[in-house]
């Protein structure tokens, strides 16, 4: 594959349904998800998982709701890759830290940075921190998207490095 990982992933989500969204910066982010929770009215229903992605949010403004798994609308979370190639967005444990997800809410928004996808599988799981998760899950969009949930937003920001 000689094209960007970026752009074979963006395809990808975009034929499965998912809906991507580039941002320059995290200014841009947090400019573009108020955006998006304000047209679909949903301040009161988002739940984020992950401590230093709430205290991310809150820092730009966004507030979100503890979580209820049983009630969850809206869920926002960080992933630990994406492989390009087959679609496939890797979460694990350590950034959704004390937070399981039990079940998928029915709209779910992922934030990925750029330098978090790679071509393969194999190259995402070699990115796996020395601090070894409890949990690795592997999401399919086309299929997370036809049996799990309603809608899925994947937020890409550009960077060199990613933000802790």
């Amino acid at each position: 594959l000689n094209d960007d990982p970026v752009m074979i992933f963006a395809e990808h989500i975009v034929e499965s349904g998912g809906k991507f969204i580039y941002c320059k910066d995290e200014d841009d982010l947090i400019n573009k998800l108020f955006s998006l929770i304000e047209y679909r009215n949903w301040a009161n229903h988002i739940v984020s998982y992950g401590d230093k992605l709430k205290d991310f949010l809150i820092a730009g403004g966004l507030h979100t709701n503890d979580i209820n798994n049983d009630e969850t609308e809206v869920g926002i979370m960080l992933c630990h890759c994406i492989a390009a190639r087959n679609a496939s967005i890797i979460i694990t444990s350590n950034k959704s830290e004390k937070h399981k997800l039990q079940k998928f809410p029915n709209i779910l928004i992922i934030i990925a940075f750029t330098s978090q996808i790679t071509i393969d599988i194999k190259t995402c799981l070699n990115q796996l921190s020395e601090e070894m998760p409890q949990c690795i899950t592997t999401i399919n969009p086309g299929y997370l998207l036809k049996e799990e949930i309603k809608e899925l937003y994947l937020f890409t920001v550009e960077n060199l490095i990613q933000t802790k």
